[in-house]
């Protein structure tokens, strides 16, 4: 199991984080930043550089989810050119209708020694594609 990755601070100049194969419904989306500010805390923004220029709101999953499962299989690892290196967990937030939600079901996964990331589905476990996180 890996351990976590810390999110890059606000002072720190933003890197570009490759998703070679984008994220499902952006496939064409394969540079992002992403950008943490005291304001926003615990959430980020993941911005992609590519049109259609998509954001993202993320949190971390262990947030939520204390016991967050970060065990990734090989195959995974390999996509993100991982060893045993700290990664990056966040889950997608959205809002509709007034309600905050997170998905643990497909994390984004960021490998910050190559700035490479991807989106991997979790079906092996039974993490909610829309955890409540409340009302905004």
């Amino acid at each position: 199991m890996s351990q976590p990755a810390p999110a890059p601070s606000a002072a720190s100049e933003p890197l570009v984080v490759e998703f070679p194969s984008g994220i499902p419904g952006f496939e064409t989306c394969h540079r992002f930043v992403l950008v943490a500010s005291p304001e926003l805390a615990p959430l980020a923004c993941l911005r992609a550089l590519d049109p259609p220029e998509a954001s993202f709101l993320t949190v971390d999953p262990r947030l939520l989810e204390p016991g967050y499962d970060l065990t990734l299989r090989e195959f995974e690892r390999a996509r993100l050119g991982a060893a045993d290196e700290p990664l990056l967990w966040l889950a997608i937030v959205s809002i509709a209708d007034g309600e905050a939600t997170a998905n643990l079901r497909a994390p984004i996964v960021i490998n910050p020694r190559r700035m490479t990331g991807c989106q991997f589905i979790r079906d092996e476990v039974e993490y909610p594609v829309r955890y409540p996180l409340g009302r905004v």
